[in-house]
């Protein structure tokens, strides 16, 4: 009986030590300040924050009242500083799980949904020059896109909304042209999307989205979403062998992505055992899901400013009058678009676009990493000995906020990037809506240059007034859309 007893007093004391005064008082974490009374010891509490979406905005309130590092869970932090973005980001820790439960397609792993850093950088080689900016800038294939989806697609429906005083709702309009960009850039003009030509049907895509986001990989696996994307890829192999689209009124333009892709996978494929439809498939998911939804997002916001702030409106088409050629629109003659250097050139309208960016970032959330095994640790803001396995982040939103390199940093202010010298150093040093380091997205050139535009576009010709913005607030999601999933705008025509 002795031996049973001083046996439960010894399990007793290793669960009390294990479970309660190691978590509490000696691991190296003990001494970082809790998000939770709990949190040493369980994940509880962050995890009932991500299950009701307020994740972003208790991580932030946190990092307002401890500092820069705080401890959401017995083994999760997250760090608020641009030295934490060095040592996680800049330093390559790999990623958490979490990217392969939520972003593989097709059971088949893309660029977002690895968790390793050599096949990622493998994989992002094959693709990296069709994203820089000077491949971009350069793109006849980009210029032709650009030219039709603005001035035979945009343009039009705005010219009719604004000659009838109609109001319209952005947010599913600009989604929609998102998609258009990207699709048509991934698979070729011909075999892209056009679903600006049909917001019903663009509207019955978005739903069945919605779905997809919060459907297991297994759930996912060639539903709507995933037949709809590998239909795309065929629909972009056939045009390279067959003369179908001979009698489309577009204009030809090459899958720019979709070609590069597959040449370098099919190179390597004797050492790759994936299947390269599928490997091709499930990259391009990823970006086509990201292209409409993050630009969707901030042609959103962006406009929402804009249409609150008259004055800024008018300092921008201002600036946008000095373009050469210009960007009126005319339904009558052939337009020539300005350079894509020229339009990024643009100080105010790069100001503003990267104000929106900071105040309203489409992916405001965590963005995961683990810290790596080695012999010392980790070190982050004085605290040492950080162990390998420990889940850290950051957030765009909280990044974002911070007010000793962003004043008034809940306020929309896009004068604050036209500073010069180590202010603005700051600011972009701490500019994170696209992430940082080797796994930075893919498409961040893209989305500015395409984002840049369209903004010219519609300012050069239109003035645009509020007339409902019920449910403005981001939902504060991965991705973080207008909780009530619209914004209505009047676009008032600009005489001559």
């Amino acid at each position: 009986m002795i031996l049973i007893i001083i046996f439960a007093l010894f399990v007793l004391t290793y669960i009390i030590y294990h479970r309660v005064i190691y978590p509490y008082f000696i691991s190296p974490l003990s001494s970082i300040p809790n998000a939770h009374l709990t949190s040493p010891i369980t994940s509880y509490w962050i995890e009932h924050k991500r299950s009701t979406r307020t994740e972003v905005l208790a991580i932030y309130a946190l990092h307002q009242k401890h500092g820069p590092v705080v401890r959401l869970g017995p083994k999760e932090l997250s760090v608020n500083s641009l030295h934490g973005l060095k040592v996680i980001y800049t330093g390559a820790f790999e990623k958490h799980a979490f990217y392969n439960d939520v972003f593989v397609n097709f059971n088949t792993e893309n660029l977002v949904g690895m968790v390793h850093n050599a096949p990622h950088a493998h994989q992002k080689r094959m693709l990296s020059k069709t994203y820089s900016k000077s491949f971009l800038q350069e793109s006849s294939d980009m210029r032709a896109i650009s030219k039709v989806l603005l001035w035979e697609r945009l343009m039009p429906i705005l010219e009719k909304a604004g000659e009838r005083g109609e109001v319209l709702n952005v947010l599913p309009l600009f989604q929609a042209l998102g998609m258009d960009f990207i699709s048509s850039f991934l698979f070729g003009l011909r075999q892209g999307t056009s679903y600006m030509f049909s917001i019903p049907e663009w509207k019955v895509w978005l739903e069945e989205y919605e779905r997809f986001k919060f459907m297991s990989r297994d759930d996912r696996y060639m539903g709507f979403i995933e037949k709809w994307c590998l239909g795309l890829c065929e629909r972009a192999e056939a045009s390279k062998n067959e003369d179908v689209f001979s009698d489309e009124k577009l204009p030809s333009t090459s899958p720019v992505v979709y070609n590069q892709l597959h040449e370098s996978l099919l190179a390597q494929k004797a050492s790759d055992p994936r299947p390269l439809n599928l490997v091709i498939a499930s990259e391009l998911l990823d970006h086509l899901v990201a292209g409409h939804e993050t630009s969707g997002i901030t042609f959103t916001y962006m406009m929402w400013e804009l249409s609150q702030h008259p004055e800024l409106q008018a300092e921008l088409q201002k600036e946008l009058r000095t373009l050469s050629p210009s960007l009126r629109f005319s339904a009558t003659k052939e337009r020539p678009l300005p350079s894509a250097s020229a339009i990024n050139a643009l100080p105010w309208l790069d100001a503003m676009v990267r104000e929106t960016l900071r105040l309203h970032s489409p992916a405001p959330a965590q963005l995961p990493r683990v810290t790596p095994i080695t012999q010392k640790g980790t070190s982050l803001h004085g605290y040492n000995n950080i162990p390998g396995g420990v889940r850290v982040s950051s957030t765009a939103y909280s990044l974002h906020r911070i007010s000793d390199v962003y004043p008034r940093p809940l306020h929309w202010l896009p004068a604050r990037w036209l500073e010069t010298g180590e202010k603005i150093h700051n600011m972009r040093r701490l500019f994170w809506p696209f992430g940082s380091g080797g796994r930075m997205c893919l498409g961040s050139n893209f989305a500015l240059q395409e984002i840049k535009l369209v903004m010219a576009a519609v300012y050069s010709n239109y003035t645009t007034v509020i007339v409902d913005d019920e449910g403005i607030e981001q939902d504060y999601a991965f991705i973080a859309l207008p909780r009530g999933r619209k914004l209505m705008l009047r676009f008032i025509p600009i005489d001559e």
